[in-house]
């Protein structure tokens, strides 16, 4: 093979390397990977008929969403649409209160998302209930959300419980978030 030959074929690779490279960039700050990890090791009590925002006080770990001072708000940092998941743990602690109902829907900026509640009966005697669900929300940067909560049985709670010989610790309320575009 002659030089020119030879040198051609670099020029040729060297641009193709410079595509490649130009591609890979352009994937990277199409779609950011944004996301958070939060749970609660304490019970969350709830008065009858009063309105709670779940809370948690522990970050596994976060890029780009974060949870407030106040351990209710995640906010979103980046423009996107994101997938939000919770898992609450509700026990039925017997006694008092009236009725079996838990209310569980979003909120965001302090205004409740319409069309996001769900109800979940929670029985004396099935005293254990998890709600777990998602909601895609498509946010702007610096939007808040919360998971606001009632109910009108002060005997039903948001409960965390120890870890024991048999199993490891089971949070209150668990948390994830990330960018889904």
């Amino acid at each position: 093979m002659d030089n020119l030959g030879l040198y051609g074929t670099i020029d040729w690779l060297v641009a193709k390397v410079k595509k490649l490279c130009c591609i890979v960039e352009n994937l990277q700050n199409q779609q950011q990977l944004y996301y958070g990890s939060y749970f609660s090791t304490q019970d969350q009590i709830n008065t009858e008929g009063g309105v709670l925002a779940m809370t948690v006080n522990n970050t596994d770990f976060q890029n780009g969403v974060s949870i407030s001072g106040t351990g209710s708000e995640i906010v979103i940092a980046n423009a996107g649409k994101y997938n939000i998941q919770f898992s609450a743990q509700l026990h039925h602690r017997s006694g008092g209160g009236s009725g079996k109902h838990v209310d569980i829907w979003f909120a965001k900026n302090g205004v409740k998302i319409a069309d996001s509640n769900t109800r979940v009966d929670v029985d004396t005697n099935t005293p254990y209930q998890v709600a777990a669900w998602n909601y895609f929300v498509d946010a702007v940067a610096g939007d808040k959300y919360e998971i606001m909560w009632t109910t009108a049985n002060a005997s039903i709670v948001i409960e965390q419980e120890p870890a024991n010989a048999t199993h490891p610790a089971t949070p209150s309320v668990i948390i994830t978030v990330n960018r889904i575009g």
